[in-house]
Formats: C-alpha cells, structure tokens, sequence
C-alpha cells in the first residue's frame, strides 16, 4: 500500500520553500536559479493502518532458528548462539516481532532476515543484542545483521545493540522507518539502510561504521532516495558519509554529533535543514548538495572540514552557523561533490549563472583557509550578521563572486590578505567600504568601525593576520565620514563617496573591486 506522505512537516517544508523562492526572486537583481524542493515524497510503509490488536501473539523463548510464515506478533525472549528469525510469507503479511532482552547471533547470515512480508516491525523492550557473522553460506546478497526485503519499522522505548561483522547493520530493501528506540549500531560497511527511504521520528543513534553510517540508495524514483528526520539524537561516526541521500534530505529537528572521512550530510539532489543543533568534524565537506542547500534554522557548528557548505545554489535563512574550514567556508558551484579537486583558488574569475549564494538572515561566522563565501555566480546578501575570517594566502579572497555580489541588507565585516581581496560590490543598495592596510596586522586584532560621534557600528577580533577589510552597514551613508580604530588606535578615516568607496591604493588589487 503506497501512501502520499503529508504530515504537518511536508507542509511546512513546502511552505517555508516557497516563501524562501518567492523572497530571493523578490530581493534579486538577477535570477540565480535556486532550486525548490517542492515534489511530493511517498512513504510506503505507514503501519498505523494496521490493526495490531487484532492479531495473535506468541510468547516464543529462543533457542534454534525461528521461521515465520503468517501473520502476527512474536514476542521472543532468551538467548539464540546458532540461528536466526526468518521470515517468509505473503507480501500482504503484518508481523511484528518484539525483541524482549534478546539476544541472536547468527555466524552464517543475518540474524534477522525478512525474505518476504508486507510490513516488518520490529518492537524493542530492554536490552537486546544482534550480531551476524563475518562470511554468508547463502546465495542471497543479505548484507545486512538485519536484513528485510520489505518495508521495515523499528520502535519502542528498549535498546537494540547490532554488530555487523559482515557489512551493513540495518537494511531495507524498500523504507525504514525508526520511531524511537537506542539504536546502537556497529558495521563493517553502512550502518543504517534504507533503498528508497530513511524516516525517523525519534529515537538515540550511535553508528561507528566503515562506510556511511545512514544512507538511502534509489536513484530512479524522484519520490524516494529520501532521508527525513523529525527529531533525535544522533552520534555518528564514519570512515565514509555521515548522513547520505540519493535525492533528499529533510533535517527538522535533532542534535547531531558526525565525525567523518567524507562529507557528513551529502545529499545527490537536495538538502534542507529546518532547525536542530548539528556538530560536525569532516575531512570532506561538512554538508554537501548537488543541487540546492537550504538553511532555515538550527545551529550548525563545523569544527573542521575541508569545506562547510557547498551546493550549486545556496539559501541561507536563519539559524547559526560556524565554520572552520581547510578551503572555502561556503561554496557554490556547479555539478556533483568535487570540492577537493583543483582547488585552492580555482578558476576565481569564473561565472556561472546557475550558481549563486542567498543570505536572507542568521549569524554566520567563517575561518576559512580558502575563500570564505566563493560563489561561482551571484552572492546575494539581504540580511543577516556575516563575519568571516579569511585566507592568509593571497590565491583566495574572504569574498569572491564570479558574478558579483549584491547586497541589500544585513551586515558584513570579511577581513583576509589583499590579493584576491573583493569588495561588497557597486550594484548594491548597502554602502561598503574596501580598505586595503599598509601594513599586515597580526592575529586576535581588535577591529572597530566607528561614526563622527564615537559611536562602534561594528567590531571583531581578528582569529588570523590579515591586511584588507571588506565592510558593508546600513548605518554607512554617502558623505559621512567613518574611523578605523585596530586594537583601540586610530588607524584610518574615510569618507563614503559611492556605494563602494576603496580605501588605499586601488592598484594593489589583483581584481576588480
């Protein structure tokens, strides 16, 4: 039975897509061609259809391999060393098997595996225990130490520990779905699997895995490959992706703590974070798209990645953001995940229309060894509160638009070398100042921008040296004069006398301003 999910999420998530669409076509000069996530998503497997009541329950204490054939609810307790539970049925089957302080190891296969049913679930109570083996005897391609060949649910309020010695932990060959439950998961490959979706409602999750740790695979459906998280706490630890879709990915709530080898969200075609406290060490990119990346809310905190955020179009709308990153904070450019080829300072003078970078609202801070924001199109700035912290290299710049940059609104302060050094653009509406030092100042430099009357309209300690200031207020005016104060000292006044004014020799650019 296939089901159009439309819970109050979905909604919500088409409705903030939209008004995010409809505010960047409404703020843009140009079109930078963000994408919307607006197709429906179908979930297969909603078991709250099914009559559980109705059905017969069997108290089974384990002890050799179980088959079931019938519809049901199995209630298992004991300990199983040599065997497995496997079901096989008509695929318009119910059953529900409840893990009662269990424990099954199997050394030839899955302990758990599902040839056939129409709904799996499987309910926890206390502490529970699965491991498989590290070979299979079978011809069957069962990867996982729970394997179903059918929509699988998981829920209840116990703990379920797998060991998966072979590849994969939990795997369903059509849509898993977590309710609840601790989740403690250890695999030789992927961690949790679903092929055409991944939805959890709630539950605890520890992952140490040798490849993804939560992932979908189904790349031919556009309604499925999907990932959805309503809520949860989430430990994953990856020497591949942290969280991988094949078509989306819907973040709305939940505290994450991903350590990867590759990126730790990646998503083929499209990612959303709605809100949610996401904590993140990559080697890769912390959070990747193909295609689009929207951020409405949250608090997402990169402690180290080779770069933060990248898609080919990026919206960003509230919420707090942090990135430490090895090369560009946030980046927008175009095709598949490619972030460690070529780089850095790749092709600075590149444009690409279907590029672009929209910053409606948010705290956003950047340290980034490479560009800070680098759109291969447009930068739009509409609001929020930018600080970045730029490269100390002169191959990449604090800023850097292939098409320009664009600023409406909010404040910005990008300070890094010179030589790549971009202004805040003169086809903006916000006065901005590009003010290029003498001198090169030294880390944790305290930065004010004051008024006539004294008054700090922005400050910033430097994290790095730097020797260029790009600063962009609503408060500036054509005419007025401002100050530059470095650690309490007057550096510098200037007079805004266009929309950019460029403070110090304009020669010493190597691009325009």
């Amino acid at each position: 039975m296939k089901l159009k999910f439309d819970s109050k999420w979905l909604i919500l998530f088409v409705v903030l897509v939209s008004v995010t669409t409809m505010t960047i076509l409404m703020n843009k000069t140009k079109d930078s061609t963000v994408d919307t996530i607006t197709s429906t998503i179908e979930i297969d497997n909603d078991d709250t259809t099914v009559d559980w009541d109705a059905l017969p329950t069997k108290y089974i204490e384990l002890n050799e391999t179980l088959n079931i054939t019938q519809s049901g609810i199995y209630h298992l307790s004991g300990i199983m060393n040599d065997g497995y539970i496997y079901i096989n049925s008509d695929d318009t089957a119910n059953i529900k098997i409840i893990l009662d302080n269990a424990s099954i190891k199997n050394a030839t296969g899955p302990a758990i595996y599902c040839e056939s049913a129409g709904i799996l679930a499987i309910e926890l109570i206390g502490e529970n225990t699965i491991e498989d083996g590290s070979a299979r005897t079978d011809s069957e391609d069962t990867s996982g130490a729970v394997f179903s060949e059918s929509d699988l649910i998981i829920s209840g309020d116990g703990k379920l520990k797998v060991i998966a010695n072979y590849q994969d932990g939990i795997v369903s060959k059509d849509n898993l779905k977590i309710k609840n439950g601790i989740l403690d998961v250890t695999s030789n490959d992927d961690g949790i699997r679903g092929t055409d979706s991944v939805y959890i409602l709630g539950g605890d999750f520890t992952i140490e895995s040798t490849g993804d740790s939560i992932k979908t695979t189904n790349e031919t459906d556009p309604r499925k490959g999907f990932i959805l998280i309503e809520d949860g706490n989430f430990s994953l630890k990856s020497n591949a992706k942290g969280i991988k879709a094949t078509n989306k990915i819907l973040i709305h709530a939940g505290h994450y703590l991903i350590s990867t080898e590759d990126d730790a969200v990646h998503s083929n075609g499209y990612l959303m974070i709605a809100d949610g406290v996401i904590d993140i060490n990559s080697r890769d990119d912390a959070m990747h798209a193909d295609k689009s990346l929207i951020i409405n809310g949250g608090e997402i905190n990169v402690a180290s990645a080779y770069e933060g955020i990248e898609a080919q179009s990026i919206s960003i709308n509230g919420g707090s953001i942090k990135l430490a990153t090895i090369d560009d904070g946030v980046n927008a450019g175009g095709g598949s995940d490619a972030s460690s080829m070529n780089r850095p300072g790749a092709n600075p003078f590149d444009g690409d229309e279907d590029c672009a970078i929209t910053i409606s609202d948010g705290d956003i801070y950047i340290n980034s060894a490479g560009d800070g924001i680098d759109s291969n199109g447009w930068l739009y700035i509409n609001g929020g509160s930018i600080v970045v912290d730029g490269p100390t290299n002169n191959g990449n710049g604090a800023l850097d638009a292939g098409l320009g940059i664009i600023m409406k609104g909010g404040q910005v302060i990008a300070i890094g070398a010179s030589g790549m050094a971009e202004s805040l653009g003169e086809n903006s509406s916000i006065m901005n100042a590009s003010i290029l030092l003498n001198a090169t100042e030294t880390a944790n430099t305290e930065i004010e921008i004051r008024d006539l009357d004294n008054n700090i309209l922005i400050s910033h300690t430097s994290a790095k040296s730097f020797n260029h200031i790009a600063v962009g207020l609503k408060e500036f005016a054509i005419g007025n004069t401002y100050t530059l104060y470095l650690n309490g000292k007057k550096q510098l006044s200037f007079t805004l006398s266009g929309i950019t004014t460029i403070v110090g020799e304009k020669s010493r650019f190597n691009r325009p301003q």
